[in-house]
């Protein structure tokens, strides 16, 4: 047994509760990790309101993106071993996967899913962890697992951006921002950031965006119109989750060969969205995407070295640094569009 604090979810809509658990040993397929650091989704507003694809759990462990240190593996783990970096992810990479069982506390059955990461230690499934080089700061290192992954990887392995193509990004939070910055690491020419905070419309431009509109005062059609002189995008990046952003992405792209990428997780669950599908026909492109279609086991090591080689800006991204104590406090920042990143240190008091 290991002794740690965790933020657990006991009802939802309420604050999480700081307590102490007796988290059991890894199983056959699991890793004990201590959790350096963690970030927190747009996923766990969903969660805490019950809102999220797959029904709610309560109470319940949250957080899908960190980073930290191996502390043990259970048996016929082959991926990682004890003193390994890792960064732990929602994303599946290679090595067996499993749902480690609740933890009983106080007559209670904890649920926790194949990663947790609000938590000072934690066991996750192998498939969930991805060991990376020691020379890599292990605090900026949990981005990667959600944020930069899904961002990135919609514009390098969904879009695959070209150099001097024109892309828009809708909604500039965690995943939109990675998208505008991943934009402008494949040099596209026009990279248009759309969201209706005008805060967020400025750190977009300090991650390359070349044009911003502000939707909550601006008709978006009419901008893009003016902006692509009626000849559409190259791309369009949706990570909102509302109908009306899904649709404007897809209209907003060339007919014959634009690609529109759904990323926000549909909010409220169920809605539809209406589209002209004639386009597709004749080229156009309507896709969803799962984490950017990222691999963890190549794409993870290639973010570490864009950014030890200065080309990721993982330090720029982060607007708060807090402690597990103060993990609500993170939670309200996120509902209120008050950060770009937010970072629960798990060494912070």
């Amino acid at each position: 047994m290991q002794k740690v604090r965790s933020a657990v979810l006991y009802e939802l809509g309420h604050p999480l509760k700081i307590i102490e658990l007796d988290l059991p040993a890894p199983e056959q397929g699991e890793v004990l990790v201590k959790v350096i650091a963690s970030g927190i989704c747009h996923t766990q507003l969903l969660e805490i309101k019950g809102e999220n694809a797959t029904g709610s759990h309560t109470p319940n462990l949250l957080g899908h993106e960190g980073s930290g240190i191996v502390v043990s593996v259970g048996k016929k783990v082959t991926k990682v071993r004890e003193g390994d970096h890792v960064i732990l992810s929602w994303i599946r990479g290679y090595g067996t996967s499993t749902s480690p069982q609740p933890i009983e506390h106080n007559g209670q059955q904890i649920n926790r899913g194949s990663v947790t990461t609000f938590s000072d230690y934690t066991v996750v499934s192998e498939s969930r962890v991805t060991p990376i080089r020691k020379d890599m700061p292990l605090r900026p290192l949990a981005l990667i697992g959600c944020a930069v992954a899904t961002g990135m990887g919609m514009v390098f392995n969904n879009a695959r951006v070209e150099e001097g193509s024109s892309i828009m990004v809708i909604g500039c939070g965690g995943i939109g921002i990675n998208a505008v910055h991943a934009a402008s690491i494949a040099k596209a020419r026009t990279i248009i950031a759309v969201d209706r905070l005008e805060a967020k419309l400025e750190v977009a431009k300090r991650f390359g965006a070349t044009h911003t509109v502000n939707s909550s005062k601006l008709d978006l059609n009419q901008e893009l119109e003016k902006l692509t002189n009626q000849q559409g995008l190259d791309y369009a990046i949706e990570a909102v989750g509302k109908k009306e952003t899904m649709e404007v992405a897809y209209n907003s792209v060339k007919k014959t060969s634009g690609k529109a990428i759904l990323c926000g997780v549909p909010n409220p669950p169920g809605q539809t969205i209406e589209i002209d599908p004639f386009p597709l026909y004749y080229g156009r492109q309507l896709v969803g995407t799962s984490g950017g279609e990222t691999n963890p086991d190549i794409d993870f090591d290639d973010y570490c070295s864009m950014y030890i080689d200065g080309v990721l800006k993982l330090d720029d991204m982060i607007s708060h640094v807090l402690s597990l104590d103060d993990i609500n406090e993170g939670i309200e920042l996120m509902k209120a569009g008050k950060c770009i990143r937010i970072l629960i240190d798990m060494q912070k008091e």
